[in-house]
């Protein structure tokens, strides 16, 4: 059974209005609806900029297609950190999306601000929970409090990717096992011996691509944003944190004067143009290289995140993505749902999916990850070790700001990306000279802000 709405838009939710939404409850396989249709239907689908979202898309519409003539759903690009606000617009205007591609930290503070709609009943018809691929659980997805508001859809980790042709250059060992010294050290020799040439890149910009790189450096020194042991005190200005923007201060050296204005795609630019030995990153920069510059990637590797020399942690920042459902004023609940379970089940379309953008979307099941059409993919085939890397090696360190450390959900993360409070910090390091301490306890006191603000969704 549906439960009860929870408090949304300072409107409740009853019963009725509940099954008036989203019909009758679904249980075990998933029933076609009954009704046609004579007007044509949109059913919006929101995902991240890529071609992955539209793939999904040509799926949902071959099940409307068989079995809801004048439904179609419509695939529209969004950047992430614009889910909160959009959806808040859309639902003021009784227009919401019927699903959302999005990863797990909003996908927690959405099911806490009770906007979303449950999704075990898809979770079960396509046998979510048996099908994922080793290491990840269906509740990393988005589940609150027990219930599951996310069904899995595809993940992306950020780890460390090395030219070798600079590495050999500068006489470095394979950084299989390197550390932060090893990193700090090789970026300082590549820099040294391609002048004019950058040993290493990171995003330091006001942006999301800082604060995930930044985050990951911070985990692995063995920091924390809020502790939710502690119900959410916020622990940003622990030595861990300190320790981990001093680090980053001492790598700039070795950087683009212009990292501190770089987003995503510059990171890309700097690495597949020849401009930088290394860099952190996802999947997407071996697959532009495939595209656009072979020689980079004959000789571009992947590796995981050079551990901490005292903690020995190589936290990834991961992209857990799921579709979410908002529950308020969406038509389209139970279509949406018999179409996304259909995709699901197809492992044709979930390879077809992960392909769009190889390998920076990886496989969520197992049926899709052993498939032929990954398997013997042309990238797979030229760089085994390193995909395995990207695809699976990577995951016993998969970590995001909404599950910190793997120590509890975090329903606050989103709040806190949306002010890009971990690279502002970082700016005010490197662009206005402040003081390390300084910068941080500038932003603990941010972080207690949120916290604060917010301390609703915590329960």
């Amino acid at each position: 059974m549906l439960k009860k709405g929870k408090k949304t838009m300072r409107s409740k939710f009853s019963r009725r209005d509940v099954l008036a939404l989203s019909g009758a409850a679904l249980s075990g396989s998933l029933a076609a609806p009954a009704y046609a249709q004579t007007r044509e239907r949109v059913a919006r689908v929101w995902g991240e900029p890529g071609p992955y979202i539209g793939v999904f898309t040509n799926g949902l519409n071959e099940w409307a297609q068989r079995n809801a003539p004048g439904l179609r759903f419509e695939s529209e690009q969004i950047a992430w950190d614009a889910v909160y606000t959009k959806l808040a617009t859309d639902l003021a205007a009784r227009r919401p999306p019927a699903l959302i591609s999005v990863e797990s930290p909003i996908a927690y503070q959405l099911a806490a601000e009770g906007l979303l709609e449950p999704m075990q009943d898809v979770n079960r018809a396509i046998r979510a929970r048996e099908r994922l691929v080793d290491g990840f659980s269906v509740d990393d997805f988005g589940t609150w409090k027990g219930t599951e508001y996310a069904v899995p859809l595809h993940h992306q980790g950020c780890l460390f990717v090395m030219q070798d042709d600079a590495r050999q250059e500068a006489g470095l060992s394979e950084p299989t096992n390197w550390t932060w010294h090893d990193l700090l050290n090789g970026a300082r020799a590549i820099q040294q011996r391609r002048q004019g040439g950058a040993g290493f890149t990171m995003a330091l910009g006001r942006n999301l691509c800082g604060d995930y790189h930044i985050q990951q450096l911070i985990w692995q020194a063995g920091g924390l944003t809020w502790d939710p042991s502690r119900r959410f005190e916020t622990t940003f200005n622990s030595p861990a944190t300190i320790e981990a923007y001093d680090f980053i201060k001492e790598l700039f050296a070795t950087m683009p004067r212009s990292a501190v204005e770089f987003s995503f795609l510059q990171v890309v630019d700097q690495h597949v143009t020849g401009r930088t030995g290394s860099s952190f990153y996802w999947g997407r920069t071996m697959g532009r290289a495939a595209d656009e510059a072979k020689p980079i990637f004959d000789k571009m590797e992947y590796y995981l995140n050079p551990a901490h020399p005292r903690t020995g942690a190589r936290w990834s920042w991961t992209d857990i993505n799921g579709f979410i459902m908002p529950r308020q004023n969406n038509p389209f609940i139970k279509e949406a749902k018999e179409a996304l379970a259909h995709v699901m089940n197809s492992t044709e379309w979930m390879v077809r999916y992960s392909a769009s953008l190889f390998p920076n979307v990886g496989p969520v099941f197992k049926d899709q990850a052993t498939a032929p059409g990954i398997q013997q993919h042309p990238m797979y085939q030229a760089k085994r070790r390193s995909v395995d890397v990207i695809f699976t090696g990577f995951v016993p360190h998969a970590c995001n700001s909404g599950h910190e450390l793997k120590k509890g959900i975090n329903p606050l993360a989103g709040i806190g990306h949306g002010r890009n409070v971990w690279s502002q910090v970082a700016q005010r390091i490197l662009v206005n000279n402040e003081n390390t301490r300084a910068a941080v306890e500038w932003g603990h006191r941010q972080f207690e802000d949120i916290r604060r603000e917010n301390a609703r969704l915590l329960g």
